[in-house]
């Protein structure tokens, strides 16, 4: 709510609330003081004390009360280190610990406790004086001085009596230092401002300085050209004076300041603060023209006690005591003319654009009108109601509703004119103003409840009670149907304070106990769950109901209007009557208007509200038509043909009416109206199939929701299909399958939601029309969603036919799964093809469990045994998302049982893997560190070894750091339990999947940087060190073979990598060709490949100096001919350098092939 504002805490001290009891860091804080004239000797000390310091008192920021007990010995200790001849390090750390004490507890706290004895006074000024005032680095310093001086200069003492002749006067100093720091930009210019209130309001310098200063300080914000600085230091520094002056002292400038200030006219000045001052400081003028004394017309409450006011009887009794109005004779006294300025300049500025200056101005509109007779005081509350126009702004709006409040806690609005004012107060509450693509009025709403708030405390029971339903329903309507979370919020916090301050409210403490804080902080659920338990209550059902209907229905956020639509499904029991009478109609004929925010609002709601009316006349034993009357059914039947007419559906907005319609048309199938026959279910059918063929993917979606219950309801009359009209519709969705991407796309999604009733005789074209959609085929490459939809709409379509279906089909669908689960599609989105992968997996899952329930004879052992390596292979890949879903699909299979308790037949190793993977253990599959460790236990079985693989060369090749981290760490801690028979087969099954994706860029980039990783580690030591094992010249072939003929630069990097960790192979027919291999990238045609090539090398062979790569007398000659020669120079000068390294090295350089003419 307005009146509580929110506060950004530090991030240490969030969410303490009240948990605190007193200040137990006292003795600390104590110790950091005490410590600092050593601590500023090391700057890191320093830091880390002033910190701490900070981190302390920070938890206190919610109760800083608790900090007054030890306030006078923290200050004492503070002040004493800047007493006497303090060094500038010391001052300036010490003034920067009070600042942040003062931040805490609050200047107008913590400054009573300074000591402000005479002596003090000579020796601040004169500190004050020798700062200077553009250092950023030390404000604190010059604003603990200020605040200071200012409980200093209270001393009771004439100023000229510490006058010593040597410098100027003391006060000509003071006035000086204020004049100074009025014109700063940081906080030492608030400080100033309370120095000049405290040091000019002295009896010796009201007559004196005072008036001088005034004249200075009116010319500053008056003259032409001044900088916002001057002139926000001057306003301030009147503001301050005129809060703390007597009023007898003041009044004689009041006219002059009051004249000089409108004709500077700051209200139309572009800064906030300068509006903010100037309207501060008229409504300080205001209160100077006008005798201090507390309105004997005021409102009185009496008793507040919130226990006393829950019980009616005593309530009653109370009211019967009320006193309303002070019997005493007002006194009367002229009220001067400018008094109706300052009102005047007070209303304008309830208008201001920003809220900081209408909440100045509504505090300003209560202190004055408390000063003023009954009938002026009328006036003023009159001149506030016609605020609340039309024509009015928003802000002129929310301004009203502050000052309202403000009246109302200071019992200045008499009760005789709530008849006027709640009716507004009612309309604030649901003010929305669209504005384009948005809308204004949350800060006005957040405002009505705040008077609805003040008014609880303000009033009797009794006063209220003829406005107590209008207010309890319109602050329970903004609490669950708002759109924004402050705004419920603050109704809620409004409506908990009437209830417990007024005790009238019907089922109040019922409510709240449901509709609290945290309630209603989620939209959906106050719009769905809380608002069906208050409709509940017979009071507020009707107000619900006609808020929706009046203002939710056509609101401008579409989220909105769709939760709208399902809170009148569920509201429509609490008052059926109402909803079939008024609520439908109106709907259907706004449906077709042409507002298009409330057109498709009232198309939602329509349909939803049919659907609910439909279990109405359920349970009055009726039927739908004969509950709603023909006239209505004439216009539920004709609304969508008035739409086509008017072309609702064409054009702009027709895509968000499209997705109205298919909605529609989902709730009338749902609600069983007897359409059948009629010539407009063709005329939906059209709807519908236009659609699906759209490119706007939610009118697609809402299109295939409706297909389901449209054909169930109108396709099978009186039990029996029509299956001529099945036939033209499948056959028609099949050949729309031909089309486009898009058009693909939604046509395989309806027919993957077809009923049984419709899909029963037609099952087997259509799941091999969808299994054709699911492959890649020329020009169809990059259709990936198409794919995925396609597979999903497989997968439903096999799942509704199991009961019926061929199981010679079977096959055919699983090994469309298998195909999708090899889709790796890239595009310039990146993985698109780990759609159409995790689509085949949920296809695969929901397939085999559904086989399974029907018997364990009906799942393939064979096809299993192809899967279950698959799926692994998908949970060790590189895209977390697929990963978790692959973990999921694959326990669940491991651990599936048939009706009969049977396992699921033909998973590799089942016994063994379901160790790995016990049944109960809670994994998120997502998490690298607790997929991989599992997964990589399946490298010891042969089944799963080359499928695992795969996956672990893309991860451990990969770019992402935790992903090659984990997957990598997981893999070399396996193969570290490896004996050498098993390193032997883990090796050639790697080979085989190299050879296997031989110019597979998806697979052998990555699988460069995992051999290089692999080689690294000294997993396979045993391997390279045995020159009679084949495996590293077969690695040299197949890495050698797939860079030939490559231009890519990156590729041809990442296998000299390999390459060079080869060199470390005790078989030297393999360390030769890696040379000669080597060398010939020493002259590639890349600079870079070049000059990395030259670095790996020289790395290598100082790496692998025992394996005598080179012969011992020249590597020192071969490795300073790597390090020192400029590798991007041009080849012909380098090739005369590469063939030396190759003669030093032993092998023969490589020649230059020339291109025979053909």
């Amino acid at each position: 709510m307005v009146a509580e504002q929110d506060c950004a805490d530090e991030w240490e001290c969030t969410g303490l609330g009240a948990a605190l009891e007193s200040f137990k860091e006292a003795e600390e804080v104590v110790g950091i003081i005490k410590g600092m004239e050593e601590t500023i000797k090391d700057t890191n000390k320093h830091e880390l004390a002033v910190e701490r310091f900070k981190y302390v008192l920070d938890w206190y920021q919610e109760q800083p009360h608790l900090l007054d007990p030890h306030l006078e010995s923290l200050l004492g200790l503070l002040v004493d280190q800047i007493r006497g001849e303090t060094s500038a390090p010391l001052l300036h750390a010490t003034t920067q610990l009070m600042a942040h004490l003062f931040k805490v507890r609050g200047p107008k706290v913590v400054v009573r406790y300074l000591p402000h004895e005479v002596e003090d006074l000579e020796r601040v000024v004169t500190v004050l004086q020798e700062q200077d005032h553009t250092d950023v680095k030390s404000w604190e310093t010059r604003y603990i001085l200020l605040l200071w001086l200012s409980i200093i200069v209270l001393i009771p003492f004439n100023m000229a009596r510490f006058d010593s002749g040597e410098k100027a006067p003391l006060a000509e100093r003071l006035l000086s230092l204020c004049k100074r720091y009025l014109a700063v930009r940081d906080k030492c210019r608030e400080a100033a401002a309370t120095l000049v209130s405290t040091f000019l309001t002295r009896p010796d310098t009201r007559d004196t300085i005072l008036p001088a200063f005034l004249d200075w300080a009116v010319k500053t914000f008056s003259e032409e050209g001044r900088s916002e600085a001057d002139i926000t230091g001057a306003l301030m520094a009147i503001c301050a004076v005129t809060k703390h002056a007597k009023r007898e002292d003041m009044l004689q400038y009041a006219d002059t300041v009051l004249t000089r200030l409108q004709a500077s006219n700051f209200k139309e000045h572009p800064n906030t603060n300068i509006r903010k001052l100037g309207l501060k400081l008229v409504q300080r003028l205001g209160l100077i023209f006008l005798k201090a004394k507390v309105a004997s017309w005021r409102y009185q409450r009496g008793s507040r006690s919130l226990a006393f006011n829950l019980n009616n009887e005593q309530v009653k009794k109370n009211g019967e005591q009320e006193f309303e109005g002070g019997s005493e004779v007002e006194e009367d006294y002229d009220i001067p003319d400018s008094v109706e300025d300052v009102i005047e300049e007070l209303l304008i500025g309830l208008k201001d654009k920003d809220t900081i200056v209408r909440w100045s101005a509504a505090k300003g509109v209560g202190r004055v009108t408390g000063r003023l007779p009954k009938e002026l005081a009328d006036e003023v509350v009159g001149s506030l109601v016609e605020l609340f126009s039309p024509r009015e702004t928003d802000g002129a709006w929310h301004g009203s509703c502050l000052a309202l409040a403000e009246l109302g806690r200071r019992g200045l609005l008499l009760p005789t004119r709530l008849g006027q004012v709640v009716p507004h107060v009612l309309t604030a509450l649901a003010y929305d103003e669209r504005k384009g693509s948005f809308s204004v009025g949350s800060h006005i709403r957040d405002a009505a409840c705040y008077v609805c708030w003040a008014f609880a405390r303000a009033y009797d029971p009794l006063v209220l009670q003829p406005y107590v339903a209008d207010i309890a329903s319109g602050l329970l309507t903004v609490t669950v149907f708002d759109r924004e979370v402050n705004c419920r919020r603050a109704a809620s916090a409004a409506f908990q304070e009437n209830v417990g301050r007024q005790g009238t409210f019907p089922h109040g403490i019922d409510i709240l106990t449901v509709a609290d804080y945290f309630a209603v902080g989620s939209r959906s659920n106050s719009f769905l769950v809380l608002s069906v338990f208050i409709a509940g209550y017979e009071e507020y059902s009707r107000p619900l109901v006609e808020h929706l209907l009046n203002r939710k229905v056509g609101h401008w956020d579409m989220s909105v209007r769709e939760l709208t639509a399902k809170a009148l499904h569920n509201l429509t029991s609490c008052d059926s009557h109402y909803v079939l009478k008024h609520v439908l109609p109106s709907l259907l004929d706004t449906a077709t208007g042409r507002d298009l925010h409330l057109a498709h609002g009232s198309t939602l709601a329509a349909g939803q509200v049919l659907a609910a009316l439909s279990k109405v006349a359920s349970c009055q034993g009726v039927g739908l038509k004969e509950l709603i009357g023909q006239e209505l059914l004439n216009k539920v039947e004709t609304l969508v043909d008035k739409m086509v007419e008017k072309h609702k559906l064409r054009g702009l907005g027709g895509e968000l009416m499209r997705q109205a319609v298919s909605d529609f048309i989902k709730n009338i199938s749902l609600s069983g109206l007897p359409l059948h026959g009629r010539p407009v279910l063709l005329v939906w059918q059209g709807v519908l199939e236009e659609n699906l063929a759209t490119v706007e993917l939610s009118v697609q979606q809402a299109a295939v929701a409706a297909i389901p219950a449209f054909l169930d309801q109108y396709w099978v009359v009186d039990g029996v299909l029509d299956y001529e009209r099945r036939d033209k519709l499948v056959s028609c969705f099949i050949g729309k399958l031909s089309g486009g991407e898009m058009v693909r796309r939604g046509f395989s999604s309806a027919l993957g939601v077809l009923p049984g009733s419709i899909l029963r005789g037609k099952e087997e074209e259509v799941i091999h029309a969808l299994i054709k959609c699911s492959k890649i085929t020329e020009g169809t490459e990059k259709w990936a969603e198409a794919r995925r939809d396609a597979v999903k709409a497989l997968g439903c379509v096999v799942c509704t036919a199991q009961g019926w279906l061929s199981h010679q089909l079977v096959p055919h669908v699983y090994d469309c799964f298998l195909l999708a689960l090899e889709d790796y599609t890239v595009d310039r989105r990146g993985d698109t093809g780990a759609w159409v992968r995790e689509a085949a997996m949920g296809g695969v899952e929901a397939l085999t469990l559904s086989l399974l329930a029907g018997g364990e004879e009906k799942v393939q052992a064979t096809i299993v045994s192809q899967l279950m390596p698959c799926l692994a292979q998908q949970a060790t890949e590189k895209i977390a998302r697929t990963r978790g879903h692959a973990g999921k699909v694959f326990t669940s299979l491991l651990w599936a049982t048939a009706a009969s308790g049977r396992d699921l037949p033909g998973v590799p190793r089942l016994q063994e893997v379901r160790q790995i993977f016990p049944k109960e253990a809670d994994i998120n599959w997502t998490v690298e560190s607790e997929t991989f460790p599992k997964f990589v236990q399946l490298l010891h079985l042969s089944e799963y070894s080359e499928r695992i693989l795969l996956g672990l060369i893309v991860s451990i090749g990969g770019l992402t750091e935790r992903l090659v981290k984990n997957a990598s760490e997981s893999m070399f801690a396996q193969l570290r339990l490896m004996n050498t028979s098993q390193l032997e087969t883990f090796t050639s099954s790697m080979l085989v999947v190299f050879k296997r994706h031989q110019k597979v860029d998806r697979v052998t980039i990555p699988m460069f940087k995992f051999i290089d990783q692999l080689l690294t580690s000294s997993s396979l030591e045993n391997l390279l060190e045995n020159n009679t094992n084949q495996f590293s010249f077969q690695l040299f072939s197949l890495c050698k073979a797939e860079i030939s003929k490559s231009g890519d630069p990156n590729k041809i990097m990442s296998s000299s990598d390999v390459f060079c960790q080869l060199l470390q192979s005790a078989d030297t027919n393999t360390v030769k060709k890696c040379l000669v291999q080597l060398s010939i990238f020493l002259c590639h045609k890349f600079p870079r490949v070049r000059k990395s090539t030259a670095e790996k090398m020289y790395e290598a062979l100082l790496t692998f100096t025992e394996n005598e790569i080179v012969p011992e007398d020249d590597l020192d000659a071969v490795m300073e001919l790597l390090s020192d020669t400029q590798w991007d120079d041009s080849v012909d000068t380098l090739r005369p350098i590469r063939n030396k390294i190759c003669e030093m090295a032993g092998v023969p350089a490589p020649t230059v092939l020339k291109k025979t003419a053909e």
